[in-house]
């Protein structure tokens, strides 16, 4: 009887041990599943972006709430391209089309491997495989729709732009601030929102919603 007993408690060390070590390997991750990328990342806060502007336009019909929920969609997209820039340690531009009320994204470096841009949900059926488009009249929003005004880099009255462009420390190639400039509704019911990019971080900001453009923005725009 004593022999058992002892026996046991030789053997409760060992087994002690041996349930920490199960414990601790499955408290461990399986080596074969990777951490998320740069790129998924990115993707992942444009989707969050897209379904806030969803979402939100269904809470009101207000132009208020859809210039900030499209406001919302484009400084992701503008954050995407900043992070593709950082991440391929490249140039990216994103392109801005007033008249077709569209912008879209795509590589200006030097790598050529880097044309092809990440798959994409939000790329448009007709877009080639070095861009993303984004139509702001196909956004699922009702109407009225929230339109493009344009872009300006802000040095002296300000001065239109047909794009902005980063590069691979994350900054704009511009020295100054680019404002995009989102515009809702008409005559007396028109309300505009802006996107600020700030030149060295290349970070964006939402601006206040604005009952008419500033007097310089809206002459280089040509903004009635």
């Amino acid at each position: 009887m004593d022999r058992d007993v002892d026996a046991r408690c030789r053997l409760a060390p060992a087994n002690a041990g041996s349930l920490r070590a199960a414990r601790s390997a499955a408290a461990r991750p399986p080596r074969g599943r990777a951490a998320m990328t740069l790129i998924e990342v990115l993707i992942t806060i444009t989707i969050l972006g897209i379904l806030a502007a969803v979402l939100i336009p269904q809470l009101s019909s207000d132009v208020p709430e859809r210039l900030e929920a499209v406001a919302q969609i484009v400084a992701a997209d503008l954050d995407y391209a900043r992070g593709l820039a950082v991440a391929g340690n490249s140039q990216y531009s994103v392109e801005f089309d007033p008249d077709d009320n569209l912008y879209y994204v795509q590589h200006t470096g030097s790598n050529n491997l880097l044309d092809v841009l990440p798959a994409s949900a939000f790329q448009q059926s007709d877009d080639p495989p070095d861009r993303q488009t984004t139509v702001l009249s196909k956004l699922p929003i009702p109407e009225p729709q929230v339109r493009l005004a344009g872009a300006v880099r802000m040095a002296g009255l300000g001065q239109a732009t047909p794009n902005v462009d980063f590069t691979a420390l994350g900054g704009t190639t511009s020295q100054v601030e680019t404002v995009v400039w989102l515009a809702c509704g008409s005559e007396i019911n028109e309300r505009f929102i802006s996107i600020h990019i700030h030149p060295i971080t290349g970070l964006t900001e939402i601006g206040p919603l604005q009952g008419e453009l500033p007097g310089g923005v809206a002459t280089v725009l040509n903004f009635d």
